[in-house]
């Protein structure tokens, strides 16, 4: 008998990546296409089916005598295009952090609920406005996101999403449909059915499994995806209420697993559901990139060593420039990076530690809001390395620090290929 495996797919702002599982969390597989770099346009419709199926090509030669069962796709948030009911492409493919409908999003504030995803430019819901505005169409079309697209190219039918998805196009994940205020915006028949991630909406088409080399009795299902971050939240392992993963990336970014949804437009707060528990989170503008304007990474790594924790850091609110998203809400609230000491590590101290007291700060909104104890932390991103750094954040947070073994948004997508949403049911 064959071993059966599970493909998760990843398709993000600089490449595609695939990985494939087995039924014990192993990856036995990996293939990755990173695209031209920028200034190049954002690969067409088209072009991105192509890396699809190519990635996929080379992935599956790897695996030659494995049963592959499922596959499930992750993409950007809020990157849509339409298409005609066979599946046919209407339109660019705009993405996320495309500009094009910034005028429409204005057009439309009074309209979209305060407390919506789709507030904003970089929303699906002004994108479709912008596209309908600009383009001739024909009477019946579809609103399609990033990961529906590509759905369809491996035999998914058109006009089907998932409700990660289509949160910012509008949809209303509390009530689990669209909500009534976007019919004075587009016509709803435009708009996707809209199904949990991880429900079955395909099986591979022959044509595909002929393209790519898939010899096997039974076409491989095609599971429904989500967004590239919630793909790469599955990953880490965080499933119960209370479990929460701290992003210490270029921005300080984090996410906790609650019993109730949080809305709060002005501090950038949005819940997306997962099965029967809610995801929250918010995104400070503090974080790495304030550590790196001013050291290099083998500085960082240098001064950590050097810093004594049983000092008292200098108070600092590290920002390159004024305004601040979450937990503080204020489009001018100034940096605090002064008085700087003359040594370096202790400048950096009061760097690390500031980080820490924003997210401490931010954890303490979420579950103010959300009425969640926060429980565990997982760690992700270039800054999750740095010890010191994470005694800081543990002194001051008080809640166990688990390990993360996996952090790629296409392993992710792989469990919820084989598993669905299960675990957090």
């Amino acid at each position: 008998m064959r071993d059966s495996a599970w493909i998760g797919i990843d398709f993000g702002t600089s490449g595609c990546r695939m990985c494939a599982i087995d039924q014990n969390d192993n990856i036995i597989a990996q293939s990755r296409q990173t695209f031209p770099p920028a200034p190049q346009p954002y690969p067409s419709p088209q072009q991105q089916s192509q890396y699809l199926l190519d990635t996929l090509h080379k992935l599956l030669k790897q695996i030659p005598d494995v049963t592959i069962e499922s596959i499930s796709i992750d993409a950007t948030s809020g990157s849509v295009m339409l298409c005609d009911p066979q599946g046919n492409p209407l339109s660019d493919m705009l993405i996320y952090n495309d500009q094009r409908a910034a005028q429409t999003s204005a057009e439309i504030a009074n309209v979209v609920p305060a407390y919506s995803a789709a507030q904003g430019a970089s929303s699906g819901l002004a994108k479709l406005l912008y596209l309908q505005n600009t383009l001739a169409l024909p009477e019946h079309y579809y609103l399609t996101h990033q990961v529906d697209w590509l759905s369809i190219q491996l035999g998914a039918k058109p006009g089907i999403s998932d409700y990660n998805n289509a949160l910012k196009s509008g949809f209303d994940v509390v009530k689990n449909q669209w909500p009534d205020w976007i019919a004075s915006l587009i016509p709803k028949h435009v708009l996707p059915a809209v199904v949990a991630p991880g429900a079955v909406i395909g099986q591979l088409s022959e044509s595909v499994m002929q393209m790519i080399g898939l010899t096997q009795s039974l076409p491989p299902l095609i599971k429904a995806g989500t967004t590239d971050s919630l793909a790469a939240f599955i990953a880490t392992g965080a499933n119960k209420i209370g479990d929460a993963v701290t992003s210490l990336g270029s921005t300080l970014v984090l996410k906790l697993i609650c019993e109730n949804p949080v809305f709060d437009a002005d501090r950038g707060i949005y819940s997306h559901k997962l099965g029967n528990r809610w995801l929250c989170g918010g995104a400070s503008n503090s974080g790495g990139v304030v550590l790196r304007h001013f050291f290099t990474d083998e500085q960082l790594m240098a001064l950590s060593k050097k810093i004594d924790l049983h000092q008292s850091p200098a108070v600092y609110y590290p920002l390159l420039k004024p305004g601040e998203r979450f937990p503080i809400a204020d489009p001018n609230y100034p940096p605090r990076l002064q008085p700087r000491p003359a040594e370096d590590e202790l400048f950096l101290h009061g760097l690390l530690a500031g980080i820490a007291k924003i997210e401490k700060s931010g954890y303490d909104c979420l579950q103010q809001l959300s009425e969640t104890k926060l429980c565990s932390v997982r760690s992700v991103g270039g800054g999750s390395k740095n010890a010191v750094w994470t005694q800081l954040r543990q002194s001051l947070l008080h809640a166990e620090f688990k390990s993360t073994e996996q952090t790629e948004a296409a392993y992710g997508s792989a469990l919820l290929a084989r598993d669905g949403l299960t675990l957090f049911q």
